[in-house]
C-alpha cells in the first residue's frame, strides 16, 4: 500500500482543499491544495482482507488526528465519532474512470465515490454511467518528495491490488 504526504487534484487540475469552516473543496485553481497524509484506513478490522491494500484514509498533514470524513454525504475533516472510522476509510481504486486517474470509494456505502458537486464542495455520490460524474469523480494524486521539496504525480495503476471496478 502506498503511504505517505500527498496532494489531490481534480479531472480539470483544480486543487482539493480544506477550506476555513474544515469542508473539503475545490480551489479556483491550482493553487492552495492541502498536502494530506495518505495512511491505512481507519476501520482496517471491518474491512475483508483483500480490500486491506487499497483501504486509506486521509489527514490533514498540518493539523494531526483531523482525517476526511463524510458527513450526510458531504466531505470535511473533524476529529472522532462513534461512525468516524467508517466514515474516514476509502477504497482508492485506479483507472475506474480514466487512465492513470484514482477514484475514492466511500467503505461504508459501496458504489458512492468522492466526487465534486457544482458548487465546489467534495461529498460522496451514488456511482452513475455518465461522463459529468467521471469527470467529477476522477483525481490525480501528487507524491511530496521531501528531499526535493515538490510533488510527483503518483503512478499506481500496475498494481493490481489498487486495480478498481
Amino acid at each position: 500500500m502506498f503511504t505517505g504526504l500527498i496532494q489531490l487534484y481534480d479531472y480539470t487540475g483544480r486543487a482539493v482543499k480544506v477550506s476555513s469552516s474544515n469542508k473539503v473543496v475545490l480551489s479556483e485553481g491550482v493553487r492552495g491544495a492541502t498536502t494530506f497524509q495518505l495512511v491505512g484506513c481507519r476501520a482496517w478490522d471491518a474491512v475483508p482482507e483483500e480490500l486491506h491494500p487499497r483501504c486509506v484514509s486521509l489527514m490533514d498533514a498540518n493539523r494531526n488526528g483531523l482525517y476526511v470524513r463524510h458527513n450526510n454525504s458531504c466531505l470535511r475533516v473533524d476529529p472522532g465519532d462513534e461512525l468516524f472510522d467508517l466514515d474516514s476509510s476509502f477504497i482508492l481504486r485506479s483507472d475506474t474512470f480514466y487512465p492513470d486517474l484514482y477514484a475514492l470509494e466511500s467503505l461504508n456505502f459501496p458504489d458512492r465515490y468522492i466526487k465534486s458537486h457544482a458548487d465546489g464542495r467534495l461529498g460522496i455520490v451514488q456511482r452513475t454511467n455518465l461522463t459529468d460524474y467521471y469527470d467529477t469523480a476522477s483525481f490525480r494524486i501528487y507524491e511530496y518528495l521531501k528531499s526535493s521539496e515538490y510533488f510527483r504525480l503518483v503512478t499506481l495503476r500496475h498494481n493490481k491490488n489498487l486495480e478498481g471496478k
